[in-house]
């Protein structure tokens, strides 16, 4: 706006001067400051009404009542007891679909609703629901062969049994008998399984006939018929004495986040009379891995259980003599296995 002032130029004179002058709005007319909102701190109310829809034999499919919140409900976590992650389900959606499961397999659901500030309500009731169990064998193994063979060990291979769910593993049957000191040539983590397996059957005596057979297994313990049988004479060995027990020192997992997981694990060597020693690592009782004469003694093998499980070494010379197992350590899987 414009204002005037009286300018003295000389004795007596007075001159009058326009002068632009910036005015302030008048205070009723300033933009005044908005008050801070109070943050949300209510939780939305708890679903109801958790119910199965729909199970096959690796998923579950599950619905609910709706939550309220005073702003507004704005997602759904549906999770189960032992299971990794959860469902999502944005709202109004109020279903959900768990899929990765295994057949026959019990698990515990809840669901809980979030709004926006990711105010969290109570879970759910829990509803428990057991899938489709399957109860069909895998197929039979077919073309079992018999490859290199020495003094205390011969190894074997064969046409996979196949089956819907994987893996699918093998059984060895050492006259008609089925083996624990087979070894597959198959890593942990090897998956899907190759069409060609092959393992080394272990501790056999020198100088004595063995008719071998191999039979699949699924994950839910369906067996498949026997495959060809196969006969072998392991080679000639004067070693009659087994070398001595050797002692675990430690044994630990350590999760990947992939599979297979780490396992770290350190042991004492044994001693023999006649001949270089292998190491069998043992979790449960299977062959998960053998340690060569002069291999590393404090190191890591991967596996594919789930835990808890326990640890053993078997010390095993060249003639397949074996020593007893050693002191046993019970290892707590930080992870979930493999499958």
């Amino acid at each position: 706006m414009w204002a005037h002032r009286f300018v003295q130029i000389a004795a007596g004179v007075l001159v009058v001067v326009a002068v632009a002058v910036a005015v302030g709005a008048p205070a009723s007319a300033r933009p005044r400051p908005q008050p801070t909102p109070s943050p949300d701190t209510t939780p939305p109310s708890k679903p109801t009404n958790l119910h199965v829809t729909a199970v096959t034999h690796t998923s579950v499919s599950l619905a609910w009542t709706a939550s309220t919140d005073n702003v507004g409900v704005m997602t759904y976590s549906l999770w189960g007891e032992g299971l990794s992650g959860v469902v999502s389900s944005p709202h109004p959606q109020t279903s959900g679909t768990w899929t990765g499961l295994r057949p026959g397999q019990t698990v515990t659901f809840r669901v809980t609703a979030f709004d926006a500030r990711y105010n969290a309500s109570q879970p759910s009731d829990p509803v428990t629901v057991t899938t489709v169990p399957d109860t069909t064998p895998p197929s039979t193994p077919s073309g079992l062969t018999v490859g290199q063979v020495e003094a205390g060990k011969i190894l074997l291979s064969w046409n996979s049994g196949t089956d819907e769910f994987q893996p699918v593993r093998h059984e060895i049957l050492v006259n008609g008998v089925p083996t624990p000191n087979a070894l597959s040539t198959v890593l942990p983590g090897i998956f899907p399984r190759p069409a060609v397996q092959g393992a080394w059957v272990r501790q056999l005596e020198p100088s004595t006939s063995y008719e071998f057979s191999v039979r699949a297994v699924d994950p839910s313990g369906n067996v498949s018929g026997l495959s060809n049988t196969v006969s072998a004479t392991t080679g000639a060995s004067a070693d009659t004495v087994a070398p001595t027990t050797p002692f675990l020192n430690s044994a630990s997992d350590v999760t990947t986040g992939q599979c297979p997981d780490e396992l770290w694990f350190d042991f004492s060597a044994s001693t023999d009379d006649m001949s270089a020693l292998d190491y069998e690592l043992r979790i449960n009782g299977v062959i998960n891995e053998v340690i060569p004469e002069g291999g590393d003694r404090n190191t890591i093998t991967y596996h594919e259980f789930r835990g808890p499980f326990t640890v053993t070494i078997v010390a095993v010379d060249l003639a397949g003599n074996a020593s007893s197992p050693s002191n046993a350590i019970t290892v707590w899987t930080q992870g979930g296995g493999c499958f």
